[in-house]
């Protein structure tokens, strides 16, 4: 007869566990463990807490910029206790349930609410903590200064493409949510000796038009047309009215293009922004922060002259080569046709023949007509030529 250790659920077990062991020396949660205590100054902070009289006590900012850093590093960008989309577990629940977090926390779990909060409102303190990291790279020698690259990847904003257009456009859009809002309201009085679930849905579509179209009376009201780099009209959002449509490897995006501006000895950032507007337009801003930042840790504007800066092809234009002149940086940047002129790529055309390397799709099949249906007039129907 088979024989089991007994299993008794209400057993208490006591593990003593010393948080900061689990920071181990070399890993990123020790890394930045030290360098929010030892090197950045978060008395910036302090201005926005004045509970030593009355209040409850606060979680210390260190907690939440360590908590933040390793999140983010790792991909977690949901402050929600529920599981983050794409992303693991959030950082609420990290902080319950991952020792890491635990450690890095001191035990004092943060909610999703204090992150949300902290997160949103540190614009301002931003600046001085990029700084503050970047003048522990210097000194740790991870700066070469003589190599740069700049990039950027698109980024979708919390907003749908649907609330954008032209103010004539957005006009148009408010006039025919009218017209449906005056049918649904009429619906709305015809629906009153109706059973309650039809009446409440009725006033729940009400409602949402009605919010609808005060939004939109709301930004028309207090915007004018947006006027792209050419000053012509481009689309505004209801929404969110600095970002803007632009295409992305994955098809047009409403959002911003976000930039990065590293060094090349190990990837450290100098310089990061987000813009609403293309590659070829952001060297300039980017060299111009970059200075600011670097300015920061005591060097001079003469920092980039004669360096070496790469970027693709997106970023060429005729005012970024003049912004790289005038800045007397050794700037490589291809323009969009330099394929063509480079040997290396002579038989780049060799992959469009649907013979050698990538296949062509098949082409569609042409659209059926009208002429390839049977009607059956018994059920009232049209057959398809598969019979259906």
């Amino acid at each position: 007869m088979a024989k089991f250790k007994p299993l008794n659920e209400n057993q208490l077990v006591m593990l003593p566990i010393s948080l900061q062991e689990q920071l181990v020396p070399g890993t990123l949660e020790h890394t930045i463990s030290q360098v929010v205590d030892k090197h950045l100054d978060l008395s910036v902070f302090d201005a926005r807490y004045n509970n030593d009289e009355t209040g409850a006590a606060a979680i210390h900012p260190k907690i939440l910029l360590k908590v933040i850093l390793l999140a983010y590093a790792r991909g977690m960008i949901s402050s929600r206790q529920t599981p983050a989309l794409a992303c693991g577990a959030s950082v609420e629940r990290a902080c319950q349930e991952n020792i890491i977090f635990i450690a890095l926390s001191y035990g004092y779990p943060p909610d999703h609410s204090t992150i949300a909060s902290f997160i949103s409102s540190m614009q301002s303190e931003i600046q001085t903590l990029f700084s503050n990291v970047l003048l522990v790279c210097e000194e740790l020698g991870l700066l070469d200064g003589t190599h740069f690259s700049l990039d950027g990847v698109k980024l979708s904003a919390n907003v749908s493409k649907e609330w954008s257009g032209t103010i004539d456009e957005l006009k148009h859009k408010r006039d025919k949510l009218q017209e449906k809002l005056q049918r649904v309201m009429a619906e709305h009085a015809q629906a009153d000796q109706q059973p309650e679930v039809v009446v409440e849905r009725q006033k729940k579509r009400e409602r949402r038009f009605q919010i609808q179209v005060e939004r939109l009376n709301q930004f028309l009201e207090e915007q004018k047309p947006k006027l792209g780099s050419d000053n012509k009209e481009i689309q505004s959002n209801v929404i969110d009215n600095e970002s803007v449509k632009m295409p992305s490897s994955h098809g047009v995006l409403q959002g911003y293009n976000a930039q990065a501006l590293v060094d090349s000895k190990h990837q450290v950032i100098l310089a990061a922004e987000a813009f609403a507007r293309q590659d070829h337009e952001n060297i300039e801003p980017m060299l111009d922060g970059a200075k600011k930042n670097v300015a920061a840790i005591g060097k001079d504007e003469t920092y980039f002259q004669g360096k070496q800066l790469t970027a693709d092809s997106n970023y060429h234009s005729f005012n970024s080569l003049t912004v790289c002149r005038e800045e007397q940086i050794d700037a490589y940047i291809p323009d969009i046709q330099f394929r063509k002129r480079d040997p290396r790529f002579a038989d780049q055309e060799r992959f469009q023949d649907g013979i050698h390397g990538r296949q062509q799709p098949d082409a569609k099949p042409n659209p059926f007509t009208i002429a390839d249906f049977s009607f059956d007039p018994d059920k009232q129907v049209y057959v398809c030529p598969q019979g259906k």
